[in-house]
């Protein structure tokens, strides 16, 4: 269990209510958001963690916020004030290196997601690809990046800031021998909104 799932009385209860509140089928979720049933089952019952990626698509297939994922029901406030030490840190993959620290998690109908990224060092493999629903903003606190969109590369240095189209394939990594750090804010397209 991680430390987002400590707070939240895991992952996989906030999945199943908010899939049994849209009244989708467990096999209609894993298909509309790209997973097996059989993980989309584990998840609920917290015997896998999802990705990142996933729970951005499951949010998107639930037209919720990202952070309902990982706040517990009824904590929710018309202003957030999350301190530093309070940070929701997930990771995205198997050691993949990205970590991801939601840094905005109280508020009331949150029209954005707010995180804190740490980009890895490039392993010599290639970097996971992402696309989902939205627009983005990353603006770089630490470090260069090469920010891969629709194919083209991008370096970004300490206070550079980019907003991109969501929905193209887009990665970033670090462009040096330390992982860099990037604020994000990302505004995803909400069914109904």
């Amino acid at each position: 269990m991680t430390q987002a799932d400590d707070r939240t009385g895991g992952i996989g209860v906030a999945v199943r209510r908010a899939r049994l509140a849209r009244g989708l089928t467990l096999e209609a979720s894993a298909r509309q958001v790209e997973v097996t049933k059989g993980y989309l089952s584990k998840v609920e019952n917290n015997q896998a963690t999802p990705s990142v990626g996933v729970m951005v698509r499951l949010a998107d297939a639930f037209g919720i916020p990202l952070s309902d994922l990982l706040m517990p029901e009824g904590q929710r406030q018309p202003i957030s004030v999350v301190r530093a030490n309070e940070r929701i840190p997930t990771k995205r993959g198997n050691d993949s290196g990205y970590l991801f620290e939601l840094a905005s998690t109280g508020k009331l109908d949150p029209r954005a997601e707010v995180f804190f990224l740490t980009v890895p060092v490039p392993n010599g493999e290639e970097p996971s690809h992402f696309k989902h629903s939205g627009e983005e903003v990353f603006l770089v606190l630490e470090g260069r990046v090469r920010f891969s969109y629709a194919g083209a590369d991008f370096i970004l240095k300490k206070g550079d800031c980019v907003q991109f189209d969501s929905k193209v394939e887009h990665y970033a990594v670090s462009d040096s021998d330390e992982p860099a750090q990037l604020f994000v804010v990302t505004i995803p397209d909400r069914a109904g909104a």
